[in-house]
């Protein structure tokens, strides 16, 4: 019955192509190869890993990070909702145990004061808490298959902004909830019946709506690279209702854990406030697999088995890349930006960008300063030969490669240097520029080869 399972889902989810089934067809088969591979994810164990990490982090950090914000509420008169948002935050733990953990943890914050810890102890405050920040951008660029950080001077300005902004916009939104929910128009409006159920089922919601906007603000904010609303707002809505049901069945959990204590005494709380921060990291990371999904479609019809481009295949797809930059480098059009790129070859992103981190490292690519970058002609595609640029591409080896020396085998010579000669005369001096205008394809002209084409 397995092996049967295992060939349905190679030929019929894997092995054939729906991009031009119904809508239905491509829907239903969307989702389930993601959630194939959001279950591979879990198997695999990266997301565990970083889960687990993300605690200990969180752990260290946490006092920092609660002192931070505490310092910049209470210029906005509204510190005192931090306890009471620390008890909602930690409900699933049990009443008790989340008064005590909220009464410690805020009595930890008022005893820190930032005013007299100095240079020395204010910059490891800070550094403690952008610490945090960069495990979790780590985690989520592991998430989105990005190779490339933010800079400390971006992270450090980015971070701090969202530790001292978000805390504010967060506390003000459950204000001004409250006081529009709480206010004699409203004891009003409850008296009619009708009107009073759905301001009681609206009053249930926002909170559920506000988790949902806060991973949906983490999943477009933390990953190093551009990430659609649509899909942000879909991993948010999956990991929100995640968490919700999370939290009604660990608090569950949690009540009828006392057995614990019989065994851990006092390190009981602890324990399960690790496991509940454990399961909390795992639905954020979930979360964020979902988002890369629903932008990424193109990875998931791959099952995420590794793409690999042969050598001849990655010179055509270098080519191909090389004249429409060109193109749009000469109709002066915007450059195109990597995931442009994605949109019009229909490949894997970490697939097409090793065809151009070829060219950039060749120079005959550069990228932008702009975020995300754009590729640009780094050389003049009009001086330089298309039989150029694919001896470079076929000599090309990275800069951490070592590189046996090279056979001095006369037949092989020999073999090569007609190769090369052959290639130069079909290709009769065909530029780059040439490529890009979509000349290649032209008869070549008297005293030339009758080959002017590429591959």
């Amino acid at each position: 019955m397995l092996q049967q399972l295992q060939e349905f889902e190679d030929r019929y989810i894997w092995g054939t192509d729906y991009r031009n089934a119904p809508a239905w067809q491509r829907i239903g088969v969307g989702i389930i190869r993601g959630l194939l591979l959001l279950i591979r994810d879990l198997l695999t164990g990266e997301l565990n890993l970083r889960a687990m990490s993300l605690v200990y982090t969180t752990l260290l950090s946490i006092v920092p990070l609660l002192a931070l914000s505490f310092s910049i509420l209470k210029g906005f008169g509204v510190q005192n909702q931090l306890s009471d948002s620390l008890q909602t935050a930690l409900a699933p733990l049990g009443s008790e145990k989340a008064a005590q953990l909220s009464d410690n943890l805020v009595t930890f914050v008022n005893n820190m004061n930032v005013g007299v810890l100095g240079a020395v102890g204010l910059g490891f405050l800070i550094f403690t808490v952008v610490s945090l920040m960069q495990k979790i951008e780590a985690a989520f660029n592991n998430v989105w298959r990005v190779r490339t950080s933010r800079s400390f001077g971006e992270r450090f300005t980015t971070f701090l902004s969202a530790v001292t902004i978000g805390p504010l916009l967060i506390f003000s939104a459950i204000a001004v909830t409250g006081s529009a929910m709480n206010n004699s128009l409203m004891d009003e409006l409850r008296s009619v019946a009708a009107i009073g159920a759905a301001i009681d089922g609206v009053s249930r919601l926002v909170p559920f709506a506000l988790v949902i906007s806060a991973f949906t603000f983490l999943y477009v904010f933390i990953p190093n690279t551009r990430v659609k609303l649509s899909a942000a707002l879909t991993g948010g809505l999956v990991a929100g209702i995640l968490w919700e049901s999370l939290s009604f069945g660990f608090a569950s959990y949690a009540a009828g854990a006392s057995k614990y204590h019989l065994v851990y005494a006092t390190f009981a709380t602890a324990m399960l406030l690790m496991i509940w921060l454990y399961l909390n990291w795992l639905i954020l990371l979930v979360g964020a697999s979902i988002a890369f999904y629903r932008q990424n479609p193109e990875v998931v019809a791959t099952g995420l088995r590794t793409v690999r481009f042969s050598w001849t295949r990655t010179r055509d797809y270098a080519l191909s890349l090389l004249g429409q930059i060109g193109r749009r480098f000469y109709d002066q059009q915007p450059a195109y930006t990597l995931e442009q790129l994605v949109t019009h070859f229909q490949v894997p992103s970490h697939a097409l960008e090793q065809c151009l981190d070829v060219l950039v490292e060749l120079g005959i690519l550069a990228e932008t300063d702009e975020l995300p970058p754009r590729f640009v002609p780094g050389i003049p595609f009009d001086a330089t030969s298309v039989a150029e640029v694919i001896t470079k591409i076929d000599g090309y080896l990275p800069a951490d490669s070592y590189t046996p020396p090279r056979i001095e085998d006369p037949n092989v010579l020999a073999i090569e240097n007609a190769a090369s000669e052959s290639r130069e005369k079909a290709l009769a001096g065909l530029t780059l520029k040439q490529l890009a205008l979509g000349l290649a394809t032209q008869p070549a002209e008297s005293g030339d080869s009758d080959i002017a084409r590429t591959a």
